[in-house]
């Protein structure tokens, strides 16, 4: 039976779209039949610690279908019919799997749209920014005064870029000691632009830097990009995360490429991973890894 790693993200963004009265507990106990073991079993198939057979991803579908044409015929719509979920949908990837859940059930109220945009935002940034130190920042450099800061986000709130005026560095301030490697992305909030995540492929959603990567210290700081970088002319609010590893030899536990991998971006589903693998460790090895966040938005004139 194959595991789906970001399945918890999609079955996320399918509670906050459509509403279910159900606790995953209860939800659990009625597809495994078990009691408390099925409440386990479904919350290991949700992170991809059991695989999905097909007669679970029937049963899965068919209540997901249920529950969408509830959702409809409550507000005076008509049946669900043929546009329902597959059981295929369950495999594919998030921002698909939202599309379908929110054209299938009809979804057009703004409110539950934020609100599964948010729960969105809130499953792949783990790291809330933080005012206390050592912090994540967002340093930016004026185009034409690249060694010369312009402004940071170390005390005033987000930065606002604007693309062709410049040039943004991340970094980690306040640190007295050097990680064994750091982990770093960007995720976009492209609600400024008039969208929401899933209108637009993940890629342009959630960006790695190259992974692992292995900053150096520097008079208490921490450079996660050799160099600052122009902006890019892409609208939205951004959010950084950066973990850093003190103890190299949970790496296997966290990046699930394995023990040292070449430094590259992570897949969609090795991403959901990541970030399941990360909050377990946050809980059982607080003192190995630490995680940050900060934000960012970029104004396009």
């Amino acid at each position: 039976m194959a595991t789906i790693p970001n399945l918890y993200l999609k079955w996320r963004l399918f509670r906050e779209l459509i509403g279910v009265p159900q606790s995953d507990a209860q939800i659990g106990s009625v597809i495994f039949g078990e009691g408390r073991d099925g409440a386990q079993k479904f919350s290991k198939l949700l992170y991809g610690d059991y695989g999905c057979s097909p007669e679970i991803a029937d049963v899965l579908a068919d209540f997901i279908n249920r529950r969408l044409d509830l959702s409809r015929k409550s507000r005076g719509l008509a049946p669900l019919g043929t546009e329902g979920l597959s059981p295929a949908d369950l495999s594919g990837n998030v921002h698909d799997f939202a599309r379908r859940i929110a054209e299938a059930g009809a979804v057009t109220d703004a409110i539950a749209l934020d609100r599964a945009q948010d729960a969105l935002l809130q499953e792949i940034t783990p790291a809330p920014a933080s005012s206390s130190m050592p912090r994540l920042v967002v340093e930016q450099y004026e185009m034409g005064r690249f060694f010369e800061p312009f402004a940071s986000s170390d005390d005033e709130g987000p930065v606002v870029f604007v693309p062709g005026k410049h040039k943004g560095r991340l970094a980690v301030v306040g640190i007295d000691r050097e990680p064994a490697m750091a982990y770093t992305f960007l995720v976009r909030d492209p609600r400024p632009a008039g969208q929401r995540s899933w209108d637009l492929p993940w890629g342009e959603t959630l960006r790695w830097m190259p992974a692992p990567s292995r900053p150096r210290l520097e008079d208490g700081t921490l450079p996660l990009m050799v160099d600052a970088f122009p902006v890019l002319p892409v609208k939205g609010r951004f959010l950084a995360t950066s973990i850093l590893v003190w103890d190299p030899a949970i790496q296997p536990m966290l990046d699930p490429r394995g023990a040292n991998p070449p430094p590259a971006g992570l897949t969609e589903e090795e991403t959901s991973r990541f970030l399941t693998n990360l909050r377990r460790l946050q809980k059982r090895r607080p003192d190995s890894l630490t995680a940050w966040g900060a934000e960012y938005s970029v104004e396009v004139p």
